[in-house]
């Protein structure tokens, strides 16, 4: 098991000082938001150049976190940004880029909407076939993938082997759904997972807070327990957002070594 952050919750760093902390901070990977990669292309030029950065830093990149959705944006405008995101994976050896199914909760989404999905999916998988990336479906609440069942059931539908998906379990708990059973129903299926842990408001969502990955409402303990136990050899992506995202991250890793060997 590697460990690796997300920038998305980075995003007013540069991503110079992104990935030195990356290195500060001994992390084995950078999950990289596509806005850092765009950045480093305008002020520093081709990725082959970071690909080359990063290798220096022992750093690898488990996934480009794109929040392409497939229903927000036109179909050619989706397909442009699928490209631009399998282009950087594979200039940055990548294996995997992180999208997003629907924006509204499966069960409230309407057959017809669903297909289109499913139908726009498949091109963007073999898509994926051509730069030999996979595209990583994240389980997320107010997605056509909120519940473990309903990932499965589109990935059936997909049915490609291109599609796959990244496991968050404090996107689960905000449904109430409990993160093992779940891995247990989507382990065949995931590529990478990210990780982090809040005291949730249920009543209200913005009062919910973000504390380090041993604080919070989730055992992740347990939870990482049982990925060693099933001999997951992936990446683990710390993921947290707003002003104090540095502070958790690095508090998180603490928790982490103080329990688990690196």
């Amino acid at each position: 098991m590697k460990l690796s952050f997300c920038t998305t919750g980075c995003k007013k760093q540069n991503i110079m000082d992104v990935i030195s902390f990356a290195k500060e901070q001994s992390f084995d990977g950078i999950d990289l938001w596509y806005g850092h990669i765009e950045q480093y292309e305008q002020d520093f030029g081709p990725l082959d150049d970071l690909y080359t950065l990063l290798q220096q830093h022992n750093l690898k990149v488990p996934a480009v976190s794109l929040y392409t959705d497939f229903v927000t944006q036109g179909e050619e405008e989706t397909k442009e940004a699928v490209r631009k995101g399998l282009r950087a994976a594979r200039q940055l050896h990548s294996p995997l880029i992180r999208v997003f199914a629907g924006n509204q909760a499966s069960n409230r989404t309407s057959p017809e909407k669903w297909l289109r999905a499913v139908e726009q999916f498949q091109q963007a998988a073999q898509m994926a076939d051509g730069y030999e990336v996979n595209i990583g479906l994240e389980i997320h609440y107010d997605t056509y993938a909120d519940t473990p069942e309903a990932a499965l059931t589109f990935l059936k539908d997909v049915a490609h082997p291109r599609l796959r998906t990244i496991f968050d379990g404090s996107n689960l708990h905000v449904n109430r759904i409990d993160q093992l059973p779940a891995l247990e129903k989507t382990f065949h299926t995931i590529s990478h997972i990210h990780l982090k842990n809040y005291r949730w408001n249920f009543e209200n969502w913005y009062l919910s807070e973000p504390t380090p990955i041993f604080q919070g409402d989730l055992d992740q303990k347990a939870f990482l327990k049982e990925l060693i136990n099933r001999q997951y050899d992936g990446f683990v992506s710390l993921e947290y957002f707003g002003e104090h995202a540095f502070t958790h991250i690095k508090e998180s890793l603490r928790e982490y070594t103080a329990v688990f060997s690196r």
